[in-house]
Formats: C-alpha cells, sequence, structure tokens
C-alpha cells in the first residue's frame, strides 16, 4: 500500500502487533512499510497460526485474544488489525486494549472492508459476506455483517484515539472467471447444509438463489477497504 508506506516514510517503528492476524495476510503489507520490523501476531484460532508461522518463520505467533491481551502496557511502537473487526465479539473492548499496549506516540492500523458505495460487483461480494455471517452466528461463531465506512471511524476515534490519516484502498481485481464464481457459490452452499435442520433454512436457501442470478449478472469483486491510522495519546 504506498500510501501507508508513505504516511510512515519518516516515522520509527520497531516492533508492532498484528492482532487477529489469522494466516498473517496482512503482514506481508507490514513488511513493505516498514524496515527491520519485529512483529507478533496473534490469534485464537490455533490452526491459522500453525499455517501463518510457515509463511513467516522470523515472526512471534502467539494463541491470543485481541480482547485480552497478554502484554504489559506500551509494549509496542504500533499495533495493528486488517480485515478482522466484523469478527469482533467487543469491537471496542480489542481497540482499547490495542491502545493500552501500544507506547504512547505509537501508532494503531486498521484495514477494514466496509459496506457502502460499493458498484454492484462489490454488493454481490456483500451479499455473500453477510450470508456467511449469518450461518457462522446461527452455528455459534461470531461473525458480524459489515461496516460503513463512517462506521470504522467512529469506533476507532470512540476508542481515545485520534485518526491521523484514513484512506480507501480497492486494487482487488473483479473475479469475472467462470470456475472461480461456481466455487465460491459452491462454498455457500456448504455452509448452508450446516444448517438443514433450523428454522431459517429455507428463507437462506430461497435467499442463496438471489444471490445466484446476481452473481451470475454482476460478478464478483472484493469490497472496498479503508485504511486507517491513528495515533495513540495517554
Amino acid at each position: 500500500m504506498e500510501q501507508l508506506q508513505h504516511f510512515f516514510q519518516d516515522k520509527t517503528v520497531n516492533t508492532l502487533l498484528d492482532v487477529g492476524t489469522g494466516t498473517g495476510n496482512f503482514i506481508a503489507v507490514l513488511k513493505e512499510t516498514f524496515v527491520n520490523l519485529q512483529i507478533t501476531g496473534i490469534d485464537p484460532d490455533e490452526t491459522s497460526l500453525n499455517e501463518a508461522a510457515l509463511k513467516y518463520p522470523d515472526v512471534e505467533f502467539k494463541k491470543m485474544s485481541g480482547g485480552k491481551l497478554d502484554f504489559p502496557d506500551s509494549s509496542f511502537d504500533g499495533a495493528s488489525i486488517s480485515m478482522a473487526l466484523h469478527h469482533l465479539p467487543d469491537v471496542q473492548q480489542t481497540l482499547m486494549e490495542m491502545r493500552r499496549v501500544v507506547k504512547p506516540g505509537g501508532w494503531i492500523i486498521v484495514n477494514e472492508l466496509f459496506s457502502d458505495n460499493l458498484n454492484p460487483a462489490q454488493e454481490v461480494q456483500k451479499l455473500m459476506h453477510h450470508f456467511r455471517s449469518k450461518i457462522d452466528r446461527l452455528t455459534g461463531v461470531c461473525h458480524n455483517e459489515t461496516f460503513t465506512r463512517s462506521e470504522i471511524l467512529d469506533l476507532i476515534e470512540n476508542s481515545g484515539l485520534k485518526i491521523c490519516a484514513a484512506f480507501n484502498n480497492n486494487k482487488a481485481p473483479q473475479v469475472v472467471a467462470t470456475n472461480d464464481l461456481a466455487k465460491r457459490f459452491s462454498e455457500l452452499k456448504d455452509m448452508l447444509e450446516q444448517i438443514k435442520d433450523k428454522p431459517e433454512y429455507h428463507q437462506l436457501d430461497n435467499h442463496l438463489s438471489e444471490i445466484e442470478k446476481l452473481l451470475t449478472l454482476h460478478g464478483f469483486q472484493m469490497a472496498t477497504r479503508v485504511v486507517v491510522v491513528a495515533i495513540v495519546h495517554k
């Protein structure tokens, strides 16, 4: 992300905590942005952490929830969270914990897709994502619908952070390959079968038929993401 690199080109960040790191997708961006950065990645899912560790043997990974970080106050120069706000049971709690473990004058980076001002192909992605999130919730998994751009900024500011920069990132290409679209739709059908004994099944089955029509008509493109950089004042 060139804008992120430009923002930090004259700033020193030596240690950074990546919250909700998953399989480490955002670590590549962090390595491009910062020189000689010591990264610690945390996530509650051990399987994802094991996959991340194979890709990045120089990164320290720990199984941990973002809502309760097992680090002392002011442990890091910065912290990041990417594509994970909508997976949190308490967004404010996690952001406040990130703020706690970052040094005064340090940085918080948030990368999150948002749900407004999308083109038709992105609206299809949103519908598919919200379909997944509803099934996850019905099976006991915390997975919320996506926030609007302004809601994301409000969540960050309400956590006591001062936003210094916010820019949109929309470099993901539109998915047009027929086999790729078919695979994505097949995954939704497989998810639906997880709740075939629940009363919501038939309603969601009808909804899936509507998604299939829109997917054929408009294709699929990842929703635009907002990248926010905030400073920690204590």
